[in-house]
């Protein structure tokens, strides 16, 4: 957490050059004082009198006396890092009129009285993180009513006073994540009427008073992301006219009241991933239509309520992965003009219809892949001009007939597209092949008795839906046109309407033969009569044996 700090004051060592003699333990660049050693006992006493930044890092001293830097009135920057401080004296920061930024980071655990800031009126940014604090006194800012941030990131505070942050009503930015906060007062953040950015991830929070939020007018910002909320209250954003990004994942909710995002005109990033959502109710998005971003990944959605994204003309980003998904109706994204990525991956979808993706010509990239799709519906991507990302792996795709539409779609535009590599799972003489890779001619379905309209010798007792055997003879009907090889081992005979005779010698017979055909294969034959050619294609599918 605090690696990042230190490389930015290293880099400031070993690029600058000391510009006159320095306190013992420090470095010097221009207006800077960088103090590093160990052995520092206190507070240097020789502090360069135009210095304005003074940062100590892994420093072993352990008091801040009162009054500490009133040798050093110009200091506009004091930064502790990593040091042993823990005891504070009163006014320990008098004397620096021009005190703007405080921090102190990543100490051991201390406490602090309201005393020991008394006369920092000029502070507009305070930090505490890290510091293991496990309370705060209800007057520790009143002194600070000109601080615009405060961060207080990554300690132990359970709870806060009620009126904690009343004298910060010019308070912009703050940050209470990591925390181990389960409860606030109602009223805690109700003198904050210019507050911009909050910031309570990663804490324990399971409820949300009705009113908490209801001052934070000019709140752009709210981060409730991995709490234990598990309920929203209809109106607990219903005052937060200006909010834009909105973080509640990795929560508990599993019910969003129809009302709760009314409010929220100028919302335009909405993350719910990690919840426990099982549906969404129809116009839950009705009076956000400036969203861009919406996750709904790894929740329990099943379906999705037609009109349950009415209104959202501006997204361009959605997820729903890793959801429980079997069902989308045809209207699903129908007013999603200016979505561009799509992501449906971890999903039980078993087909798609036709109409899904029809409004979304402006659609680069889909995720499709981790669901039971075995084909593709005819047509289902002629609108997406602009998708060049397609994601469809993990899927049990069955490379017959049916799969003939992507086939196409995808040698089509095999030249701009990314992500396409997908494999067969079926039939089994293809299996584990790359899609993209087939012949169209492989791409055909099992022969049935229902699909072929003619009767065969010696297999009277076939029903319907029985793949073709190893040899087919059937008796001739009047017929125009006879198509054989040349080896007289495949004759075909139509008529205008159809086909209606075949006969087939896999075995060696007469001439020159015809080998057998194993099973789980496919063969083809190109066919001649005077009437022009036709091309067969048998393929065998064994089956395991019933009981």
């Amino acid at each position: 957490m605090f690696r990042g700090t230190w490389l930015c004051w290293g880099s400031l060592l070993l690029l600058a050059r000391p510009t006159e003699l320095c306190p013992v333990g420090c470095d010097c660049f221009s207006q800077e004082v960088f103090c590093s050693d160990e052995k520092l006992a206190a507070i240097p006493p020789d502090i360069p009198l135009h210095a304005t930044d003074i940062v100590f890092v892994q420093t072993s001293f352990t008091t801040l006396g009162t009054r500490a830097f009133s040798s050093s009135p110009n200091l506009t920057k004091v930064v502790f890092l990593n040091t042993q401080l823990r005891h504070f004296g009163p006014d320990a920061f008098g004397g620096l009129p021009r005190l703007g930024d405080l921090e102190i980071t990543g100490s051991t655990s201390f406490n602090l009285s309201t005393d020991v800031f008394s006369n920092v009126t000029s502070l507009g940014k305070f930090t505490l993180n890290f510091d293991m604090l496990e309370a705060l006194p209800e007057g520790l800012f009143h002194h600070m009513d000109g601080l615009e941030s405060l961060e207080l990131q990554g300690n132990r505070l359970q709870t806060l006073p009620g009126k904690l942050f009343q004298p910060l009503t010019h308070l912009k930015t703050l940050n209470l994540a990591q925390n181990l906060l389960a409860q606030l007062p109602e009223e805690l953040f109700h003198p904050l009427t210019s507050l911009q950015t909050l910031r309570l991830s990663d804490n324990a929070l399971s409820s949300l008073p009705h009113g908490m939020f209801s001052k934070l007018r000019s709140l752009q910002e709210l981060f409730l992301d991995g709490n234990a909320i598990s309920e929203l209250p209809p109106e607990v954003f219903s005052q937060l006219f200006c909010l834009e990004k909105l973080w509640l994942q990795h929560n508990t909710i599993g019910h969003l009241p129809l009302s709760v995002f009314s409010s929220l005109g100028n919302l335009t990033f909405l993350n719910l991933q990690g919840n426990v959502l099982r549906m969404l109710p129809a116009g839950l998005f009705t009076h956000t239509p400036g969203l861009v971003s919406l996750s709904l990944s790894y929740n329990q959605l099943e379906t999705i309520t037609e009109g349950a994204f009415a209104n959202l003309s501006s997204l361009s980003f959605l997820t729903l992965s890793h959801n429980a998904i079997t069902h989308l109706p045809a209207s699903t994204f129908r007013d999603l003009e200016e979505l561009v990525q799509l992501y449906l991956g971890s999903n039980n979808l078993t087909a798609l219809h036709p109409a899904l993706f029809q409004n979304l010509s402006r659609l680069e990239l889909l995720s499709l892949s981790r669901n039971q799709l075995t084909t593709l519906p005819e047509g289902i991507f002629d609108t997406n001009y602009n998708l060049f990302n397609l994601a469809l792996h993990g899927n049990p795709w069955q490379c017959d007939c049916h799969l003939a539409y992507l086939f196409s779609w995808l040698h089509q535009y095999s030249d701009w597209l990314f992500n396409i590599q997908t494999y067969c799972a079926g039939p089994a003489h293809l299996k584990g092949q790359v899609v993209p890779a087939l012949k169209e001619e492989q791409l055909v379905c099992p022969v049935t008795w229902e699909r072929l309209g003619f009767q065969a010798q010696g297999l009277d007792n076939a029903e319907p839906g029985d793949i073709w055997d190893l040899a087919v003879e059937g008796r001739a009907a009047p017929s125009p046109c006879t198509y054989s090889n040349p080896e007289g081992t495949v004759v075909l005979a139509c008529d205008e309407a159809q086909c209606r005779w075949l006969n087939m010698h896999l075995s060696p017979g007469r001439g020159s033969g015809s080998p057998g055909l194993t099973y789980n294969a496919s063969r083809e034959w190109d066919l001649r009569s005077s009437c022009g050619s036709v091309r067969v294609i048998l393929s065998i599918g064994a089956r395991v044996a019933g009981p």
